[in-house]
């Protein structure tokens, strides 16, 4: 076992899922019971995991036997605890059952387990679920004599083999849409588009009625949202993901079999509609979306509840930011700080890093530079983090006007070549990168305020040519260059700026 598995399982649990674990393994041990509830209560206090403070124990023998056995413990003790959790898992306990009941003989008793089965899996689109309970049908109507019940079974197993082909052939394009997605972030060039663009012209996805299933439907809703965002059309971006939301209401068992994928059709929503400027029914999507966690009892997963929370609050840091309203940013900013200590461990980078890269574009824009310094670095210097080229690229650009504004020129010089050498290598030197980096580097050689003033003039021209390019504009949705040359050419912050 990796050395914090336990200790991730265990950090994971909600205190429903910890007390049932201590009524459950007074049950399950015997003998040395309170050695493992222990070494539980041990690992759940550390805030980082730690080897040799466990080891040193005085209930401890066998560190790595004792912590296999309670990681297995705990599994089952979970399993017990959301047996009824959702439609899977009745299925899965009702098969359990059904495997004890043909072994005994007792077929028709098994028999009306499997109907039931059969019929929630149908019900709920799982199809790979009714495949396994549809065989075990067969098997036990076979040894009642029951052929042409048997040969209906295996009839109904065979379209839903052809559902399951149709369901994997969509959501295979729309996983591949998703990984060019998460690496580019946003289109940037057209050879970018002609990535993105020919899957969505697979005929599998081309249409509603290809689609047999509504899990199928979901992913091929999910994919064009994907796509209408990457291409930053605003109006069809607002439109998909009505339809999206909408179907998930509509087919509330989606909500069970992908909770995230709802979650972030509603974040998306809210997006698309700030994006609309209608802010107004973002902020009522965002108040549905922060009602999940008790409306779907998603109480149980500190990752879900993470995804709720910045999900919600990065919408609703874009939203301060976009209506200037620095008042209210700083506010939420300051009212979620224990909630973001709590919840952050449980969250992936794409969506933390989002998080620091707002907190970032608040901080330069009311001139706390060091605190917005602190939180480019905090992606810059993750190394393992390889996707969002968008986030990527604008968070350093917007690293060397911080030091420009810090007025470091040794440092500026040296990260100005730092930051053309990342683009280069990455194949990422757009026209504004280039016109950022070629103004940064004449800084070295200025000698004078007049000569900064022009440059800043040329800079802030050349910036407002490139907001009207194809793809050159894209920068300027997340941070608005062209406004800070401006800002500096008025000798204001941008916060300032009327």
């Amino acid at each position: 076992m990796a050395q914090n598995t336990l200790f991730e399982l265990i950090h994971s649990m909600s205190m429903s899922e910890k007390r049932h674990f201590k009524l459950f393994s007074l049950k399950h041990v015997i003998g040395d019971k309170n050695q493992y509830t222990l070494l539980f209560d041990a690992i759940d206090k550390q805030k980082k995991y730690n080897e040799k403070n466990l080891n040193d124990l005085s209930f401890v023998k066998n560190l790595s036997a004792e912590k296999n056995y309670l990681y297995r413990l705990i599994l089952k003790s979970l399993n017990a605890f959301h047996s009824k959790l959702n439609s899977k898992n009745k299925i899965y306990n009702w098969l359990q059952s059904v495997e004890i009941l043909y072994h005994k003989g007792l077929y028709q008793q098994a028999l009306k387990l499997t109907k039931k089965a059969s019929e929630l899996a149908k019900e709920n689109d799982l199809f790979i679920q009714e495949l396994a309970v549809r065989e075990v049908e067969a098997e036990l109507m076979s040894k009642q004599f029951l052929y042409t019940d048997a040969i209906q079974n295996i009839e109904r197993s065979e379209k839903v083999m052809q559902v399951a082909k149709n369901f994997n052939a969509i959501q295979k394009i729309a996983m591949q849409s998703y990984e060019k997605g998460f690496e580019m972030g946003m289109t940037r060039s057209a050879k970018d588009l002609k990535k993105i663009k020919t899957l969505i012209e697979k005929e599998e996805v081309k249409s509603a009625k290809n689609c047999l299933s509504s899990r199928a439907e979901m992913y091929r809703l999910g994919m064009l949202l994907s796509y209408f965002y990457l291409i930053n059309d605003s109006i069809k971006m607002l439109e998909f993901t009505k339809k999206l939301t909408s179907h998930y209401q509509k087919n509330s068992f989606l909500i069970e079999y992908s909770m995230i994928g709802y979650i972030f059709s509603l974040s998306s929503l809210a997006r698309a509609y700030t994006q609309n400027r209608q802010e107004e029914k973002a902020i009522e999507t965002l108040q549905i979306l922060d009602e999940c966690q008790i409306k779907y009892n998603f109480n149980n997963s500190p990752k879900i509840a993470a995804r709720i929370f910045f999900y919600s609050l990065n919408n609703r840091l874009d939203i301060s930011l976009n209506k200037d309203d620095y008042k209210k940013c700083g506010q939420l900013l300051k009212t979620n700080e224990r909630e973001f200590e709590k919840l952050s461990p449980f969250i992936g980078k794409p969506l933390l890093y989002e998080y620091y890269f707002l907190t970032t574009k608040y901080y330069f824009v009311i001139g706390e530079f060091r605190k917005a310094l602190r939180c480019t670095n905090v992606i810059i210097n993750d190394s393992s983090f390889k996707a969002r080229e968008d986030l990527l690229s604008v968070i350093r650009l917007i690293n060397l006007l911080i030091y420009f504004e810090l007025n470091t020129d040794f440092t500026l010089g040296y990260l100005t070549k730092n930051t053309y050498n990342y683009f280069k290598k990455r194949k990422r030197l757009f026209k504004v990168e280039d016109e950022l980096i070629r103004f940064m580097k004449n800084q070295n050689k200025i000698q004078s305020k007049a000569i900064l003033k022009k440059d800043l003039l040329q800079l802030k021209e050349s910036m407002q040519k490139w907001k009207k390019h194809k793809f050159e504009y894209r920068p300027f949705q997340q941070f608005d260059f062209e406004y800070w040359a401006k800002a500096k050419l008025e000798k204001k912050l941008i916060c300032e700026l009327n």
